[in-house]
């Protein structure tokens, strides 16, 4: 049986064995699911991985509900979009321990203008850091163990690969999220189907400024730029902007969860440990385009 995925040893298309569930190309590489519930299929040389006390508080601030204003006008987004009948895979790059995806599937299935594209939705979350899906993986099987007989799963499929190459045949995907990340590269657009949906959520000037400030000294505020592909349609923009009461620890983790963390020395950090936000602004800009 065909599957979307890609031998990550010969480039070759994937067949799905029925009998194990694993994965078969022609020339006869196979790949088994791990044991702890994700796909490994490749491995970055040097992949951007948190520590567990750094995951434990970024996942900590994001179930708290933080983000809950991206996680809505996302799912608006997909609401917007007009995706066709039948099965829709979603795919959620770069995808971390997971948060987007779980929040955004479940505000879905209680929507009811979004129920019947969740009870369509084939989601798979794919990201570097094999200990991010470890924790994925495992929240979604501890929360499938609470469901009472009768219930469906409802499954999301993790997997473990090297982002410069994706391990999916061309044109896989009606819709793709890409949450707090750049686009970079034809990958994406590569495995986003004709007519298929991306949609981006990227900081806008003012995210974290006060936070920023610190690691910057002389920051000065820039004019919003937009995400631009010539092979995308840009169809839709929304400014989602809001402020945060937040103490230090929340701040650092936070802070963690931008590309610039790097920049910010030991005093810096001890800065934003022993200081408060009354009104950290949180700017994103939320776009919605489709493949040409």
């Amino acid at each position: 049986m065909k599957s979307l995925y890609l031998c990550p040893v010969c480039d070759q298309p994937l067949l799905i064995h029925e009998a194990s569930g694993g994965l078969h190309c022609a020339k006869k590489h196979h790949l088994d699911k791990h044991e702890n519930g994700y796909w490994i299929f490749s491995q970055a040389k040097k992949p951007q991985i948190d520590s567990r006390q750094v995951m434990r508080a970024k996942r900590f601030l994001l179930e708290s509900g933080i983000f809950q204003p991206v996680v809505d006008n996302v799912e608006a987004m997909i609401r917007k979009a007009d995706l066709a009948t039948g099965e829709i895979s979603y795919l959620d790059y770069d995808c971390g321990e997971g948060y987007y995806l779980r929040a955004i599937k479940a505000l879905l299935a209680q929507s009811p203008e979004g129920q019947g594209i969740a009870s369509q939705m084939s989601a798979y979350g794919i990201t570097e850091a094999e200990n991010a899906l470890f924790s994925a993986a495992k929240i979604q099987a501890e929360a499938n163990s609470l469901l009472e007989e009768g219930d469906e799963q409802n499954d999301s499929t993790f997997i473990v690969s090297t982002l410069k190459r994706l391990p999916f045949v061309d044109e896989s995907f009606e819709l793709i999220t890409l949450i707090d990340k750049q686009l970079k590269g034809k990958e994406l657009i590569r495995v986003l189907k004709p007519g298929g949906y991306l949609i981006q959520v990227s900081p806008a000037p003012r995210h974290l400024w006060q936070i920023k400030s610190h690691v910057y000294p002389d920051l000065t505020e820039k004019a919003v730029n937009l995400p631009k592909s010539a092979e995308l349609e840009l169809l839709h923009t929304e400014q989602v902007s809001f402020t945060l009461c937040v103490d230090g620890a929340q701040a650092l983790a936070l802070l963690e969860m931008t590309p610039y963390a790097w920049r910010a020395n030991e005093k810096v950090r001890k800065q934003l440990a022993s200081s408060s936000f009354d009104k950290l602004e949180i700017d994103f800009m939320i776009t919605l385009s489709k493949k040409r």
